[in-house]
């Protein structure tokens, strides 16, 4: 859209001076400054690729979801900021697939050359609809039957709903992964940095999304979620065993590294510490941290009780570093401190983000066996794929299974099944399938956020200096600042259709019903 290219340049500049600790609104932090600007669909396919890792690794999600905290710098783990751009999602990756789209119907004997026509139609559809589904779980209706309609469309599009988008995107994604020829070899489809061109992984991706997306509609319309899910099922998903995990991978090259490097490494700040809520989950009950002088006397921690440096689940020395000299004592930071109570606690009293997580082409992971089998245990639960060869149980089990053996500590899964808080418990099901999702979905935050915010699992507590209107944990995001300006009566009646007397951080999305 016209109008949010204009806008997106200053909205930019606005948002790197007020949230510089964070990355977040504009698809990715790396992105080729030098890439060509010739509309080949290759570049654009690639180019629009590069977003996904910065959906996945967003700091405000790590912190939104209580897995990370930050050591110095912590804003946003109060919610100082409100408003968060689009423009960066429209402008870039959403354009660049929207592009590839018009080109290969408009002109198909001249982008034959970097695949078979109709499967790039198709890998542009399904990441569309990828893109589409994260930025509506952040920020609820956003402009889309009207969106992407270039310099002679709509330069002030209207909002849809979040129910439209998700009912738009079902269909969509069945379309597109029937139209996508399988037979064609992997080398086919260029710029694909994601799937290789494997078109067989593509199908099974546009189906991971749809049951995925199921889920999430099981609070608002539970038949729907049930009819959408069971057809996802059947269709296909990614595997259990990790041979089919879709992952963004990140390059040992400075404009393509991981995020967490950048930080730690390039920019040299060490801000990304492991939080309280993750550390005692993980060391399930056993750990009491000595930071609790910073929680106010109501806060569930300050009960917290138990024995110190237990390392109940075998994937911690994975995601967190040990404090300062030792081999196995890992500490969490407290989540929302005040910067100046955040300063009293040094480096060495805390667990930093584990180095598996930053390194310089450490990838970021769309989707893996672990969350897939999550879902589909919660799927079975609810008794939307009755003849599915697992239980409940056994989806669960092979949900913690999938996640240990991701990081390399599969061997731990006998012993940390017998936890009381691990085995499987039927009254406590649903709780302890969202439980170890969120744990294994590590670090990708909005995911885990939604998750949190879908079920209520794990129970969390926003941080004593939380900066919401009602002092609680987000349940959304704001719009842009740039948007409401410029497509003032649009954004207006969007609040109004969403119930919202305020664009703030307290507003519930669609699927986020009471």
């Amino acid at each position: 859209m016209k109008m949010k290219k204009i806008l997106s340049i200053t909205t930019l500049c606005f948002t790197l001076v007020v949230t510089s600790c964070n990355w977040d609104d504009f698809g990715d932090m790396n992105v080729n400054p030098n890439a060509t600007t010739i509309p080949t669909t290759s570049t654009l396919l690639t180019n629009s690729m590069l977003s996904a890792g910065g959906a996945i690794l967003a700091s405000q999600g790590a912190l939104y979801a209580q897995h990370l905290s930050n050591k110095q710098y912590t804003s946003a783990d109060n919610y100082q900021t409100i408003n968060f751009s689009t423009d960066g999602w429209y402008n870039g990756p959403l354009m660049d697939l929207q592009k590839i789209i018009e080109l290969n119907t408009l002109t198909p004997e001249v982008t034959i050359v970097n695949g078979d026509v109709q499967n790039q139609i198709a890998v542009a559809k399904i990441l569309m609809c990828y893109y589409y589904l994260h930025m509506t779980d952040r920020w609820g209706d956003l402009p889309y039957s009207e969106a992407l309609q270039g310099v002679d469309g709509l330069l002030l599009p209207k909002f849809d709903t979040q129910e439209s988008i998700y009912n738009g995107c079902f269909e969509t994604l069945k379309a597109a992964a029937a139209a996508i020829n399988t037979a064609v070899p992997n080398s086919n489809l260029k710029g694909d940095i994601i799937m290789g061109g494997n078109m067989s992984r593509w199908v099974k991706f546009a189906n991971t999304i749809r049951l995925n997306a199921a889920l999430r509609l099981s609070k608002r319309n539970p038949t729907k979620a049930a009819t959408e899910f069971a057809s996802a099922f059947s269709d296909g998903v990614i595997a259990l065993d990790n041979t089919e995990n879709i992952r963004y991978a990140y390059l040992n090259v400075q404009t393509y590294e991981n995020p967490y490097y950048n930080s730690f490494v390039t920019q040299g700040r060490a801000d990304w510490v492991l939080a309280d809520p993750l550390m005692n989950l993980m060391q399930l009950d056993t750990y009491t941290s000595p930071h609790l002088s910073f929680y106010s006397a109501t806060h569930p921690y300050k009960t917290a009780t138990g024995k110190l440096n237990v390392v109940a689940d075998p994937r911690l020395p994975v995601y967190a570093n040990p404090i300062e000299n030792t081999t196995n004592t890992f500490i969490g930071m407290p989540y929302g401190l005040s910067e100046a109570n955040a300063g009293s606690i040094s480096a060495a009293q805390v667990s930093f983000l584990g180095n598996a997580f930053r390194q310089r082409n450490t990838g970021a992971d769309i989707f893996t066996s672990a969350q897939v089998a999550f879902v589909l245990a919660e799927g079975r639960l609810n008794g939307w794929i009755n003849s599915a060869p697992l239980t409940a149980q056994q989806y669960y089990e092979a949900g913690i299974q999938a996640s240990l053996n991701q990081h390399g500590v599969g061997s731990g899964f006998a012993n940390y099944i017998t936890n009381t808080e691990v085995a499987y418990n039927p009254a406590r099901a649903q709780e302890q399938i969202v439980t170890q999702k969120w744990i294994a979905l590590f670090p990708n935050g909005y995911e885990a956020w939604a998750e949190w915010r879908r079920t209520g699992f794990p129970s969390l507590a926003p941080g004593d200096n939380a900066l919401t209107p009602n002092r609680l944990i987000p349940r959304r995001q704001a719009y842009g600042t740039a948007e409401a300006n410029a497509n003032t009566a649009n954004h207006a009646a969007a609040l109004q259709n969403q119930g919202f007397t305020a664009d703030d951080l307290t507003g519930r999305v669609w699927w986020d019903a009471n």
